[in-house]
């Protein structure tokens, strides 16, 4: 795919990071770092992306910051600089725990087909609690980790960042959530996640359907996403292509320094 999609998608990125994390900084337009939390906590986690653009002095900086915090660091690295940074990675003490896909749809090409059994109820809601529900059970969160993730959309909500957060209920019960954010006419897709009581039914493909519709009514014409590679095969059959993969380290808190 052109280079030109690949910085829309971290245009996109860079917003849903920045907008979600209350202290961020962008080292150059390859390298960006954001923290979780404003004070050291057992929640703050320091969150580093490696784009597609040439490292230059970004990386070199970046380090300098890791190696100068105590908190867990994940860091999302392009595919075609995991080599190169290698090892840096190692010498840190980073371990690879996951590969995910950057993807792309046409929405132009996008035509939505809900039916939703009258049992279920889709909503687009400022309350961000029905979304929050089933968080903690898809991503493995407790319940504090929830409380501070919903409170960090509140903050974007509030800013006008262009947040909108979809919650899917059975019989009056939250199972299902999915964030939409929009940015300079690009939309972008996060936080897709069914409690595990509940999944296989179909929940998720019912909410993809009507964020996308909703984005196409915000005149959005290009959407993007990071897949995990169990949602991989589901965001395909929506039409969405790969534009390329990502690969996760993290290192976990040090102790006395080290």
């Amino acid at each position: 795919m052109p280079t030109t999609v690949n910085s829309l998608y971290h245009r996109t990125e860079a917003h849903f990071f920045s907008a979600t994390c209350p202290l961020h900084r962008s080292f150059n337009a390859c390298v960006s770092a954001y923290f979780a939390d404003e004070v050291v906590n057992e929640w703050n986690l320091l969150f580093v992306r490696v784009g597609s653009e040439p490292l230059g002095g970004g990386m070199a900086a970046c380090e300098q910051l890791i190696h100068s915090v105590v908190l867990p660091v994940r860091i999302v690295i392009h595919q075609e600089k995991v080599e190169e940074l290698a090892q840096s990675l190692q010498a840190m003490g980073f371990i690879f725990v996951q590969q995910t896909s950057a993807m792309v749809l046409d929405l132009k090409s996008f035509t939505a087909a809900v039916r939703t059994p009258v049992s279920d109820t889709i909503s687009l809601t400022q309350s961000l609690d029905d979304w929050a529900a089933p968080l903690g059970s898809a991503f493995g969160l407790t319940a504090e980790g929830v409380a501070r993730y919903q409170a960090r959309h509140q903050v974007a909500i509030d800013r006008g960042e262009g947040f909108y957060h979809f919650a899917l209920s059975v019989e009056g019960r939250p199972v299902s959530a999915i964030t939409l954010s929009m940015c300079d006419g690009l939309a972008r897709l996060n936080d897709m996640g069914t409690h595990i009581e509940f999944r296989g039914r179909g929940y998720a493909t019912r909410l993809i359907q009507v964020a996308l519709a909703h984005a196409v009514s915000l005149g959005a014409q290009t959407c993007f996403l990071e897949a995990s590679n169990d949602g991989f095969l589901l965001y395909r059959s929506f039409g969405f292509q790969a534009l390329f993969d990502y690969q996760a380290f993290v290192r976990g808190p040090l102790v006395n320094g080290r």
